[in-house]
């Protein structure tokens, strides 16, 4: 079994989406010392070509990093490939090395190693190459049971918004020159203006005074208890909603309004799984759970991160949020108080997490107005917005018996613009979408920008991939009579996920040539997860399967 050889050597050379090159790399020289014709693009997809080939090897060499990941610890059981705490990589790191092991062995061959597969087939859309043979075999599918040759569209979008601290009631997190006492502050974070911050929001609409009286009975707002909570994202229960003063007058009157207390909420180690293949088995998803459990118990969110990856299903979630009740941990959600301390390095923390894939967005300032103040406006909660975008199957294709539309909200982060007077709060959120049909897909950005609109925030869309229509081939059927061989029950059928098929497909169509295409693969289970495994034997039959067909097609 010489791939698991060099799938030991791939899982050694660190190759996450966006930064892979150093495997492209490895992959072109070792096409070259094979005999294979080969050169890499400016978006790094290697094509090699040897001998006069009619079929064409496809598979991308980009991974979901999870857990650990890059550094990935290999774990052989004899029956089953996995990683210690982190993704494997199988997804597709076993079919670049079922497809090394065959160029071992092949003078007829056409070979296509993409890149950055896993963040929207951006490899595949951008390759400008033209395929020799006239079949393609695309080796992510992930049952060894099954011939694919179709497979949904996906649509990446981003909502975005920007808060003054005041605007979400974060003032009591900001304390300013003067004493937090004067000013019924908290004292989590310094700095020099206070009335940057807008603490008059935190007081009665009608006071327009800038003194400090009754200093002394502000003491009573740096009691407030703080927490952890992933689904609101503002504070009302801190402030009367009309306020729109600058005054710390009346401080008896306000005081109640910093009487919450502050919780981390938090839900960790669920299930996951790939946000296609396993949307239908209606996993827990862990930002929509706190969101839940923050919504039933009256809780506001100041701060929250959550997710890893927008096509994977969110394991994990946390988040600061204030309460205006006791909160107990139910289910799957965690509930602890916080002191302030606790609540200052909590905060910290979700701001400073690390967002890897963003869509990277430049905020206009107009479509940041500080219309939050109006008297006739109402800051919505983030929880509110959380809860409004969907989640789960949108649609069933009763034909095909798998998904036709489905949505994961995958991300959830809260971030500090800057470090100074100046900071305001940015919440971004990240929801992929799937669908076999592209009228669905542009339903569903219309949907997702009405949402944004009415709640404030603003929209962008990332890469996107069009459906790969099902089309019934000579070439698959000679795939599926192969693969029945070893696996009997084989069947054709369609997959709700992404594949590159379609998108090559449709790059030699434009250029004037018929490529006909499927998809094939060994068992994988827990994709996109560190529970991530590829069965051995399974691997071993998708090799021999290969092998008679680059047989077969010499003798044709």
């Amino acid at each position: 079994m010489r791939f698991l050889g060099y799938f030991e050597q791939i899982c050694s050379i660190p190759h996450c989406s966006y930064q892979a090159q150093k495997l492209g790399e490895f992959l072109l020289e070792f096409s070259k010392s094979r005999g294979f014709e080969a050169k890499i693009d400016e978006s790094f997809n290697i094509h090699a070509i040897k001998g006069k080939p009619k079929i064409c090897l496809q598979a991308h060499y980009d991974m979901v990093c999870v857990g650990e990941a890059p550094k990935i610890e290999l774990e052989n059981d004899g029956e089953f490939l996995s990683a210690k705490n982190s993704t494997l990589g199988a997804d597709n790191g076993i079919g670049l090395a079922i497809i090394m092991d065959i160029m071992d062995e092949a003078q007829d061959l056409e070979v296509l190693f993409t890149n950055d597969e896993e963040v929207g087939l951006i490899g595949a859309n951008a390759f400008a190459g033209e395929i020799c043979a006239p079949a393609l075999l695309n080796l992510d599918s992930e049952d060894d049971s099954e011939v694919i040759i179709g497979c949904a569209g996906g649509l990446l979008a981003e909502f975005r918004r920007e808060f003054e601290p005041c605007e979400l009631g974060l003032g009591e997190l900001f304390s300013s020159e003067l004493e937090p006492c004067e000013l019924g502050l908290g004292e989590l974070f310094i700095s020099s203006v206070s009335e940057h911050f807008g603490t008059g929001l935190l007081f009665n609409e009608g006071s327009n005074s800038t003194s400090a009286e009754n200093s002394t009975q502000n003491n009573s707002n740096l009691n407030a208890d703080y927490c952890e909570s992933s689904e609101h994202l503002s504070t009302r229960l801190l402030f009367n909603e009309n306020s729109h003063s600058t005054s710390v007058e009346n401080s008896t009157q306000n005081s109640s309004n910093l009487n919450a207390n502050y919780y981390e909420l938090s839900c960790h180690g669920l299930e996951g799984g790939h946000s296609g293949i396993q949307i239908a088995k209606n996993i827990p998803n862990a930002i929509k759970e706190l969101a839940h459990f923050a919504k039933n118990h009256g809780a506001n969110i100041l701060a929250i991160s959550g997710g890893d990856r927008d096509n994977a299903i969110p394991t994990w979630a946390k988040a600061l949020v204030s309460a205006s009740s006791k909160l107990q941990s139910k289910g799957l959600v965690n509930a602890k108080k916080l002191d302030l301390l606790g609540a200052k390095e909590l905060f910290a923390k979700l701001c400073d997490d690390d967002l890897k894939n963003t869509i990277i967005m430049k905020a206009n300032s107009a479509d940041f107005t500080r219309r939050e103040n109006s008297k006739n406006s109402r800051i919505p909660l983030l929880n509110d917005f959380l809860l409004s975008l969907p989640h789960g199957v949108l649609g069933w294709d009763e034909g095909l018996g798998l998904p036709k539309t489905s949505a994961n909200l995958a991300i959830v982060r809260t971030r500090l613009t800057s470090k100074d007077e100046n900071a305001r709060i940015a919440f971004s959120v990240q929801i992929y979408a799937r669908s076999s049909s592209q009228e669905e897909l542009a339903k569903l950005k219309n949907s997702y920008e009405a949402i944004s609109e009415l709640a404030g925030f603003q929209s962008s869309f990332g890469p996107s991939s069009l459906p790969w229509e099902p089309e019934q081939s000579e070439f698959a059927t000679s795939v599926l009579t192969a693969l029945q061989k070893y696996r009997p029950n084989a069947k054709i059928t369609a997959i709700h996920a992404g594949l590159e098929c379609g998108c090559l497909s449709a790059k030699m169509k434009q250029k004037g040539k018929k490529l006909v295409a499927c998809s094939i693969g060994p068992n994988i289970s827990g994709a996109h997860t560190i529970n991530e495994r590829c069965e051995i034997k399974s691997a071993q039959i998708i090799a021999q399967v290969l092998r008679d067909l680059l047989k077969n097609s010499q003798g044709a």
